[in-house]
């Protein structure tokens, strides 16, 4: 493509969600357009000269900041804080520092760890890679794109360090948000190192051979325009930069700011008092939780009582109190009785139904001026999930940020949506109109500028005169004595004096990434993408609509020729003089120096004009932000993830709110819900269970001592004693599971309801066992564990439980390692006796809250046990796969199905026979006593094994009275003998 190339970018066309009637509604009687200057005050922040220093750090890592080795011998510490995590802070200020510290520690680590890397290992492959690199090599540039959120750099690059076909549908490799680091392909990372963010990976860029993706450089004094200056890209596959970025931002802006409930927070105090607009109105309708007779309890003054429900039920039995347990109804208490409430609810307890209630009767007594409710979730899954349940009686809630998988119900209700449904005008005074026009018109100084770039063929002289590399005098003589030759090949009238007086010096420039076909094989589907696009949809750059890619004007560089690269010659001099008294031989590499100075002098222009450009995006942002909050000021509820609490701070700051409620806060680093702590915070709702998940690390050094990053600000406040509630009574696990969790939540207790559970389809009472095995342990390609015969296990136990009745869709595997998870999905998919079917296989971090009927769970741990024999004490390394009916897996539970592991999964004769055992007879029983269990041989005999107690599950034996009780638990099967009538014995020794 030769000429100037001024596109627009690739649009996606948009199907555009059915609404609902309340969403037409909207649409008749849209809101009245408000100026709300909150906006642009967040956003414009004013320099404060007393801020602590962290407050100036930039947005983007800095290249002196990713790459801290000062030389081959010596590498430079970088100093991290310790956590203060037990007892008060001394200040807010150190507070914040060291919180932004860490967090900032964790984003950038994985990136320095790859430039470290490609320092010492230049030529490294991916496969090779111990930091766990992706590497691009043969980098170019290939144009500009002038997107309303910035200019970013249009780049091609080559995949050969990868020897992979990747999979662009199914890879997290360059994902929007990205952080990456570039170096010239000469010096890779010595001296040159430029950090960037992907700012967009559309599929239908990187599926191009060779691939293409925009990138934000750092900052507009860091934008590079060379077409023909070859880079080499890297990019860690740990970690996700733009889930960092936004929370880094607010807690830059936290520093500036009042920070309510810092006496909880930051000085740890016990005793919680009543939120401020309790304190001011304390009578408060709970008929939504206690309706009467006739309704005059319905107003309670909360400060002062709660109701009794030991007294006269309502007119019905079916009040919502009277279906909750009593620690359900001390969490609905504190909840809307302490300014800081937490609510830690182990499995099954009604966590997020206690929420919902909540928010009920908060909004029951919301007043029409108060500003919306905020409620957030760690994942995008989650905050689905309780959208759903709050639009049974607010079909008006807005949901900020991100895609959701909910079509029907959520969809129609994103910020995007609404807006596209109410049409509204221009804000008065608004800084949407102006910021566009302004940014229009640099779009086509910057195209001018860089055209010489995009039209072919060596540059004009009247450009070498424009920047002031040749006088006047100079191309007189150059365009006379050009005159002289006569050139068939150019148009007429063009008279092309450098063409003409460089002649055939010039050479074609050929610095461009070159279409590949290694031979390579496609990589394996990256199954974790899956948890990115988690992230990655809350980390949309500029607006909901910009999904794919990014919108607006694009020029592509077009500079085919170049002049050969000569050292040890005084250009300059010769730059003096009539470029026609050049001799031959130095005018190709002249014409390539002057290239450079042109290209040097276009670069410094651009990056002012990038500077201003810049400027102008972030009065947009404001500028549509004051549009949005028109919208947003009128819905009861708004719901966000937590990094979306952080990305749309400044838009839900300007509504002043009072109430936010946080599902899954103790598996949230602290700092994404510092991020929540608005300066006009009245109410925080912390929801969650510390003994459960605990947030995600990069840096796996800074979990522990002395910087515990993944304790949540939900546990560090419950282990230091800050008032909580927890639920006590579980509806979820059969009552054998959850004696499992004693250990972990010795008062737990079961409802009614979980003791009526159906048994498991050929597993006779079995509810929950434990598999210990001593196969070897290995790890794949990325360094991620597996286990090959746990995995041929696992699938054969799969298969097991579907021949005897149970549906795959009813059969969720799980497991710690994504290796793993690979190998599993592979095996199932391969068995004969499962085509066709679905599988859910997933890692434990991206289960959590979700439940099955049956949950298979491979460790491949190695745990370090003691036992106790009668005779002697012994330390023994074993391996467990957790087998869990009926259980939302937290923990390993029970026991195992030694002979079925051992060939039984691999012998197809043997499942038909455990099939078509009589469960009467019990195919699989449980069993515990002391001593020895015996059957006769029509219905079985046994030996019952692995001398464990229903409390030392990890497998430690305990003395009881001074000394040792066995307590044999284990199954037995039948196996029929050669008549056919179920004689014979298979042993499970499980020790």
């Amino acid at each position: 493509m030769t000429g100037n190339s001024t596109i627009p970018l690739r649009r996606f066309a948009r199907r555009r969600p059915q609404v609902g009637n309340y969403e037409q509604q909207t649409a008749q009687s849209g809101p009245k357009l408000e100026l709300n200057i909150r906006v642009r005050e967040y956003l414009n922040d004013v320099s404060n000269p007393t801020a602590p220093a962290y407050v100036s750090h930039r947005e983007i890592p800095s290249s002196e900041e990713i790459s801290v080795v000062a030389n081959d011998e010596a590498e430079e510490e970088v100093e991290v804080p310790a956590n203060q995590v037990v007892g008060p802070w001394e200040s807010k200020r150190r507070y914040l520092s060291d919180n932004y510290a860490l967090l900032r520690e964790d984003a950038v680590t994985p990136l320095r760890n790859v430039v470290s890397e490609m320092k010492a290992e230049p030529r490294v492959l991916e496969k090779d890679s111990v930091e766990h690199s992706y590497i691009y090599e043969k980098v170019f540039i290939t144009g500009l794109t002038f997107a309303q959120s910035g200019v970013a750099a249009r780049v091609t690059f080559s995949m050969r360090r990868s020897e992979k076909r990747i999979l662009w549908d199914q890879s997290k490799r360059l994902a929007q948000g990205t952080l990456i680091a570039l170096s010239t392909a000469q010096d890779i990372f010595k001296t040159v190192c430029k950090i960037g963010v992907v700012a967009a990976r559309p599929l239908s860029g990187v599926q191009l051979n060779p691939p293409e993706i925009d990138v934000f450089f750092g900052s507009p004094d860091e934008i590079e325009i060379d077409p023909q200056q070859e880079w080499i890209m890297v990019e860690s596959s740990i970690g996700y930069f733009e889930a960092y970025r936004h929370t880094l931002l607010s807690l830059q802006k936290l520093a500036s700011e009042s920070f309510p409930l810092a006496e909880y927070i930051v000085g740890v105090q016990r005793e919680v008092s009543p939120p401020q607009y309790l304190k001011q109105q304390s009578i408060k309708d709970l008929s939504s939780l206690f309706p009467t007779i006739d309704n005059r309890r319905s107003r309670i003054d909360l400060l002062n009582e709660w109701p009794d429900q030991s007294g006269p039920p309502c007119s019905s039995s079916s009040t919502i109190a009277a279906s909750l347990d009593a620690s359900q109804l001390d969490a609905l208490r504190r909840i809307l009785t302490k300014e800081l409430a937490i609510i830690q609810g182990p499995p099954g307890t009604g966590k997020t139904h206690v929420s919902v209630l909540a928010l009920k009767v908060l909004l029951q007594n919301k007043c029409p001026e108060d500003p919306p409710i905020i409620v957030s979730a760690h994942t995008n899954h989650a905050l689905d999930q309780l959208l759903r349940h709050i639009n049974s009686f607010e079909p008006g809630f807005i949901r900020l940020g991100g895609r959701t998988t909910d079509k029907e119900i959520i969809e129609p209700r994103t910020l995007f949506n609404v807006r596209q449904a109410t049409k509204l005008g221009v804000v008065p005074g608004g800084m949407k109109g102006p910021a566009l026009s302004a940014m229009r018109k640099l779009v086509k100084d910057m195209q001018q500028l860089l055209k010489p770039l995009t039209e072919g063929g060596p540059l004009s002289e009247l450009v070498f005169k424009e920047y002031g590399i040749l006088s006047e005098g100079q191309c007189q003589l150059l365009v006379k004595g050009a005159e002289t030759w006569v050139d068939l090949t150019l148009p007429e009238g063009v008279t092309a004096a450098i063409s003409k007086w460089a002649g055939d010096e010039l050479v074609e420039a050929n610095r461009r990434t070159m279409p590949e076909d290694f031979g390579f094989e496609y990589e394996e589907m990256d199954l974790e993408y899956e948890q990115l696009a988690e992230l990655e949809a809350e980390g949309k750059l500029a607006s909901d609509e910009e999904m794919d890619g990014l919108r607006g004007e694009w020029i592509r560089f077009n500079e085919p020729l170049t002049g050969p690269e000569t050292r040890q010659v005084d250009f300059e001099s010769l730059l003096k003089d009539d470029l026609w008294k050049v001799r031959a031989g130095l005018r190709g590499s002249l014409y390539r120096y002057m290239q450079q100075k042109v290209k040097q002098a276009m670069l410094q222009k651009m990056r002012a004009l990038a500077q201003t450009y810049g400027k102008y995006s972030k009065d947009l942002k404001i500028g549509k932000w004051e549009h949005d909050t028109n919208f947003l000021q009128s819905a009861n509820i708004i719901g966000c993830t937590t990094t979306g609490l952080s990305k749309y701070r400044g838009l839900l700051d300007s509504l002043k709110p009072k109430i936010v409620l946080i599902e899954e806060a103790a598996e949230t680093l602290e700092a994404y819900v510092t991020a929540a702590c608005f300066p006009t915070l009245e109410h925080l709702i912390l929801v969650g269970d510390h003994q459960q998940l605990r947030g995600h690390c990069n840096e796996p050094e800074l979990e522990g001592d002395p910087f515990f990053l993944d304790v949540s600000m939900f546990e560090r406040l419950v282990r230091n004693q800050v008032g909580f509630t927890q639920l006590i009574r579980q509806r979820r696990m059969h009552p054998e599971i959850r004696r499992a969790l004693m250990p972990i939540y010795p008062n737990l207790e079961d409802h009614e309801s979980v003791r009526q559970r159906e048994a498991v389809p050929g597993m006779g009472n079995v509810r929950s066992f434990f598999f210990c095995h001593q196969w070897h342990e290995d790890h794949d390609e990325l360094m991620s564990k597996i286990n090959n015969e746990e995995a041929k296990m696992v699938v054969g136990f799969f298969n097991y439980l579907v021949s005897n009745g149970m549906k795959s869709r009813d059969i969720t595997v799980l497991t710690f390692y994504n290796g793993q998870r690979k190998l599993l999905m592979k095996g199932l998919r391969g068995h004969p006796n499962l085509q066709g079917e679905t599988f859910k296989v997933v890692t434990v971090d991206s289960y959590q809250g979700e439940e099955n009927s049956v949950v298979l769970l491979s460790l491949i741990l190695i745990v370090s046990m003691t036992t106790m024999p009668v005779d002697a004490k012994q330390t023994a390394v074993v391996r467990y796969l957790a087998v869990m009916p009926d259980l939302i897996a937290t923990t390993p539970l029970a026991q195992g199905y030694r002979d079925f592991a051992a060939g039984g999964h691999n012998d197809l004769a043997a499942q038909e026979r455990l099939r078509r055992l009589d469960e009467e007879n019990a195919a699989m029983l449980f069993g515990e006593g002391e001593g020895e269990v015996e059957g006769d041989d029509d219905t079985a005999a046994a030996v019952l094994a692995s001398r464990t107690n229903e409390l030392t599950l990890t497998g430690t034996r305990q003395a009881r009275d001074g000394g040792v009780r066995n307590t044999y638990r284990g199954f037995f099967s039948v196996t029929p003998g050669q008549d056919g009538k179920g004689k014979g014995l298979e042993k499970s020794l499980l020790d």
